[in-house]
């Protein structure tokens, strides 16, 4: 929604904000499918010629506003470009700065992920999380063991089991209101990766 090489204008900027954060509300409330232009302009408090100044009408707003959100999303798991196997912190228990990157954006932007990974949320959206989840960590795997390591079960089903319990996590975090830290849930991931959850009992 905001992506651009130049910079939005302020106003312009908080307009956008506006509709977006109505729209995030209002399908809380009663769902996409019954949401009107109408219903979006009264609650962002704006005219219709300014959302249609933007928006062709509420499909693009949501197709631009959950793209926006998930290419953010993909990008904070990310590692950076020079990173290299002998990068990874095996032994300690400071989790990976993408993890704790990937929880603050979840935590800024906690309405919305609750909102379209809930009851009323658009069908997919999860799928769509899980494969920027599983893009990335396909990518870890294959640097912390190259594909020419026998593995003791296939890498497609690690990174599978790995990414449904990444995501699951995020979703019992959002469920329960955010009610630990970005770090300390990244703290916990890394937990669940090295070690899966039979080694974790004491």
């Amino acid at each position: 929604m905001f992506a651009s090489n130049k910079p939005i204008d302020p106003r312009i900027k908080r307009t956008l904000l506006l509709i977006r954060d109505a729209l995030i509300s209002l399908m809380e409330e009663k769902g996409f499918d019954h949401v009107s232009v109408r219903d979006l302009t009264a609650r962002a408090q704006i005219n219709r010629a300014t959302f249609y100044l933007h928006y062709q009408d509420k499909y693009d707003l949501l197709d631009k506003v959950v793209n926006e959100m998930l290419e953010e999303f993909s990008t904070t798991i990310q590692l950076p470009p020079a990173f290299e196997a002998e990068d990874f912190c095996l032994d300690s228990d400071m989790p990976p700065p993408s993890f704790i990157h990937q929880l603050e954006h979840i935590a800024s932007n906690a309405a919305f992920y609750k909102v379209m990974l809930g009851a009323n949320g658009l069908p997919g959206f999860a799928g769509r999380m899980e494969q920027a989840l599983r893009d990335a960590l396909y990518h870890r795997s294959s640097l912390a063991q190259p594909h020419d390591v026998q593995l003791k079960v296939p890498r497609e089903m690690i990174i599978r089991y790995a990414t449904s319990a990444h995501l699951g996590l995020i979703m019992h975090w959002l469920e329960h209101d955010i009610s630990y830290t970005p770090k300390y849930m990244a703290t916990q991931l890394k937990r669940l990766h090295m070690l899966g959850p039979t080694n974790l009992y004491k």
